[in-house]
């Protein structure tokens, strides 16, 4: 199950597997995948977040152990498929 993880923390279920459009509305643009190193879930990331400069993401951070900005989808690969 795929979950929303907000800048300031919160998070939120997403029911079933999300569309490219769910997952658009949710980071607020383009997506890209970001890694998680050693874990099957993969974060999915606003591909202009840094450029648009939105706020940092410390729970997604500390996740793909890398600077991760904006509002993000952590789910399985699989769901994408």
């Amino acid at each position: 199950m795929a979950r929303i993880i907000h800048v300031d923390g919160t998070e939120k279920e997403l029911a079933g597997k999300p569309s490219l459009e769910e997952l658009q509305k949710a980071v607020g643009g383009y997506i890209e995948v970001a890694e998680i190193p050693g874990s099957s879930k993969i974060l999915v990331v606003n591909e202009e977040g840094l450029l648009q400069q939105l706020p940092l993401n410390p729970s997604a951070s500390a996740m793909a152990l890398q600077l991760i900005v904006g509002d993000v989808v952590l789910c399985n690969r699989a769901d994408l498929d």
